[in-house]
């Protein structure tokens, strides 16, 4: 067993400063209605235990609810097509 502590919580932190919805639940943490987290979720969860699968589960999802950059540009490309087409 794996205590979680912080900075187990700060190596699964995303680059845009936060973690998913999946990466929590692997730690069991409860997740109300649109991702709505308990006051104190997380000094509950530090000092708690977890397995190794968790904690590996935890640290792999890290930025995987991230959209790659590539896909933004590209759809305002097609989008900007699609506008000078209607527009011609």
């Amino acid at each position: 067993m794996i205590t979680v502590t912080t900075e187990l919580l700060e190596q699964g932190i995303s680059k845009n400063g936060a973690w998913s919805a999946k990466q929590l639940r692997a730690l069991n943490v409860p997740i109300g209605k649109r991702f709505k987290l308990w006051k104190g979720w997380k000094d509950r969860l530090i000092g708690s235990e977890i397995t190794e699968q968790q904690k590996n589960k935890f640290l792999d999802l890290k930025d995987k609810h991230l959209k790659p950059k590539y896909i933004t540009p590209l759809i305002d490309i097609l989008e900007q097509q699609h506008m000078d087409e209607i527009c011609a």
